[in-house]
């Protein structure tokens, strides 16, 4: 009895803590960060176009885009990490879905941030509970692209410093939180 009881504790806690099911990003069916890139065989549906360089293993661009339901969208790369999962996922849309598209993203994902619609180049972010999205395009542009990227991926691969050498990351402890100044 008491080892039932202890196990439903168990597992009401956990349930407690699990994020929403609509919280994960999961384009084309891929789940960001577990999804295993062997599992998209070569074929005519999808060809393997080099390596993702910047993260060691293979890209992949997914031809049939039309069994995916989206409207608009006209061009689908799936990048790989090291170890065979999927690191980004990046989706190009003609400019007519914009609205369509930024609006589900809006409903389904937490916003970061956004700039505003006029700028040259507009850029939003979205947070997932296994990576981050950014949607990005440029204001005559006739396309644009949503990036889904794994959780720490953007961070790890891509470092916005000034530096012309990148140096590997060396792990290390997290730094204490300081409260930001008023």
């Amino acid at each position: 009895m008491k080892k039932a009881f202890l196990l439903a504790a168990a597992l009401s806690a956990s349930l407690a803590h699990a994020e929403p099911p609509g919280n994960v990003a999961a384009p084309l069916g891929l789940e960001l960060g577990k999804t295993r890139c062997a599992r998209l065989t070569p074929g005519p549906n999808r060809v393997t176009t080099g390596k993702a360089q910047w993260a060691g293993g293979d890209a992949i661009e997914i031809k049939n885009l039309d069994r995916f339901n989206l409207p608009g969208l006209s061009r689908a790369i799936v990048n790989c990490d090291g170890q065979d999962t999927v690191a980004l996922v990046t989706l190009t849309f003609d400019r007519s879905s914009l609205d369509e598209v930024a609006g589900k993203l809006d409903a389904r994902y937490e916003s970061r941030r956004k700039t505003e619609a006029n700028a040259e180049n507009a850029y939003s972010e979205w947070a997932a509970a296994n990576g981050s999205l950014e949607l990005l395009y440029a204001r005559d542009g006739k396309q644009f692209t949503v990036a889904y990227w794994a959780k720490g991926a953007k961070a790890k691969y891509f470092g916005y410093s000034g530096t012309v050498e990148k140096k590997p990351a060396a792990v290390a402890a997290p730094a204490p939180k300081v409260a930001a100044p008023l």
